[in-house]
């Protein structure tokens, strides 16, 4: 490992440990109270400055991986594995900077509906795709986890766009996309958890199959726990009712 490289996953690792940490803060004190928005702030940059880190140190691997050639089977992985992770930088980057971008449209989330916005939504949408396609040509040895994780940017890029236009017409609609993306990108921290830190810490060791299992518990445990809170804060104002009335 270069020491470029070095310095770029001590930032990554850095910045992953604070957000963690941080994460918690925002989702137990009193939201819109001071502790709230300091510790979203600090959540918030740790999440840029590590997806930055990620970004710059694939930037230099993939290149070097491909000039070195894919003539062996470890190769191949390490390359899908870049691949997935840089399909994952692009998600939690579009999930996150939505999520902060609906605080300062809160009277109005459709002013957001920027040619901007709507391709970034449309990137995390072809992004998916492009996995997909990716799996199906090369055909690695842990394709089973690209397809599993493969439809978020689906459904990042498909919620954004609906909330751009904000066709349920609900009445807090920011709060439920803010929710949503701080959540989702929490499930990002404890998934990058679960994979490379837990497994140093307690010597985890998942094989075959199996390995799949710290990529997708965050997301089992986090998808549900998104939807009932989410639930929650709609049925406080009043949003279930719009919600039933549009179905």
């Amino acid at each position: 490992m270069s020491m470029l490289q070095g310095f770029f996953l001590l930032v990554h690792v850095i910045a992953g440990t604070i957000g963690l940490a941080a994460f918690w803060v925002p989702v137990f004190s009193r939201k819109g109270g001071k502790n709230h928005r300091l510790f979203g702030k600090v959540f918030k940059y740790s999440a840029y400055i590590l997806l930055l880190a990620a970004a710059l140190s694939l930037s230099i691997r993939i290149p070097q991986l491909l000039l070195s050639g894919l003539d062996n089977e470890e190769s191949l992985i390490r390359l899908s594995f870049m691949v997935f992770l840089a399909y994952l930088l692009v998600v939690v980057y579009i999930s996150i900077r939505h999520g902060f971008a609906v605080l300062k449209q809160k009277q109005d989330i459709r002013k957001l509906d920027t040619p901007l916005n709507r391709a970034l939504a449309n990137l995390a949408i072809v992004s998916s795709v492009l996995l997909v396609v990716f799996t199906i040509i090369v055909s690695p040895p842990m394709q089973i986890l690209l397809y599993a994780l493969s439809p978020i940017g689906v459904f990042t890029g498909l919620d954004i766009r609906s909330a751009l236009k904000n066709r349920e017409d609900y009445r807090q609609r920011w709060l439920y996309e803010h929710l949503g993306a701080m959540l989702g990108t929490g499930v990002a921290f404890h998934t990058a958890f679960a994979v490379f830190g837990a497994n140093q810490l307690f010597d985890l060791n998942f094989n075959g199959f199996l390995q799949i299992i710290p990529w997708i518990t965050p997301t089992l445990i986090g998808v549900p726990a998104i939807a009932l809170w989410t639930r929650f804060y709609k049925k406080r104002y009043g949003d279930l009712h719009t919600q039933a009335a549009k179905s």
